[in-house]
């Protein structure tokens, strides 16, 4: 039986030591403070079941001597790490608890790992300062909103205005890029999740910047490089961004990603995941 080369790439992932997974994960944004010092950035993202991960900094930093860590979920909002050193050396850095107040980050006694979906805000469902909130939508655009990623008992709510073409790609690399503002909030939900935020919420303003292109799908981040979509696969770091990428750049699609990726003639590339450092360099041949 032939296997397809994503689910092959995951099987091989999963038969792999810690080290070797956490390379080959998936791309991400990580902050990692321990005892003062943080070290933050693109980083490599590996899930594993019952939602435990293991991460790596993509330039090779070393967080708190460590060059990969492991956050093993034990039980509800609660895990334990584990970190391993240049030398292969294993080392317990002990008990961890999800934080209320935002999601992404885990919490231990002298350190704190937070890993977020790339493009998505820090800090999502802290309180905006008075300087970079939106007014609050109205119903008609509450029904147009959608959760980039609802998991873990909370969403992250986007409302987008119509894309501005700002430019095209090459001959080599074809696709537009464009700019959209978008409005965004968090919601806390116990129970199931809304089809579209609730209202009441506070809402900021960003601005997301997308090379729409089949051959070589891109987001800016937000130091200016250029970070590609893995489309037309989708995983649970990169759901977000990609939907709102899929938003902006095709009409009328809709709200589940899987869903919305079919028939749009994306294909498997050896780019996916790679950073440029500007928009010239992610479209040269």
């Amino acid at each position: 039986m032939r296997v397809a080369a994503p689910l092959l790439a995951a099987l091989v992932a999963l038969a792999l030591p810690f080290q070797a997974g956490a390379v080959n994960g998936r791309a991400a944004q990580c902050e990692i403070t321990v005892r003062g010092e943080r070290i933050d950035g693109p980083c490599r993202f590996t899930p594993r079941q019952r939602g435990s991960f293991d991460v790596a900094m993509m330039d090779g930093r070393a967080m708190g001597g460590a060059i990969s860590l492991a956050l093993d979920i034990t039980g509800s909002g609660v895990g334990e790490v584990r970190s391993f050193s240049t030398a292969g050396v294993r080392a317990q850095w002990g008990s961890v608890r999800r934080l209320d107040e935002d999601g992404a980050c885990w919490r231990g006694a002298d350190f704190t790992i937070c890993v977020r979906a790339v493009g998505e805000p820090p800090a999502a469902g802290t309180p905006p300062s008075p300087a970079a909130t939106a007014p609050e939508p109205s119903a008609a655009d509450r029904a147009r909103s959608f959760g980039a990623r609802c998991h873990m008992g909370g969403c992250d709510w986007y409302i987008q205005a119509p894309a501005r073409e700002t430019g095209q790609g090459s001959d080599a690399v074809p696709g537009r890029r464009i700019e959209v503002d978008e409005r965004t909030a968090r919601s806390e939900h116990a129970g199931d999740y809304p089809d579209h935020a609730p209202p009441g919420l506070s809402w900021s303003p960003e601005r997301l910047e997308l090379f729409c292109s089949t051959v070589r799908p891109a987001f800016r981040e937000a130091n200016g490089r250029w970070t590609t979509l893995p489309l037309p696969e989708i995983f649970g770091a990169s759901e977000g961004i990609s939907l709102r990428y899929l938003k902006a750049c095709h009409a009328a699609v809709g709200d589940d990603p899987y869903e919305a990726v079919a028939g749009l003639g994306y294909r498997a590339s050896p780019q996916a995941g790679r950073d440029f450092p500007d928009f010239d360099a992610l479209v040269a041949p």
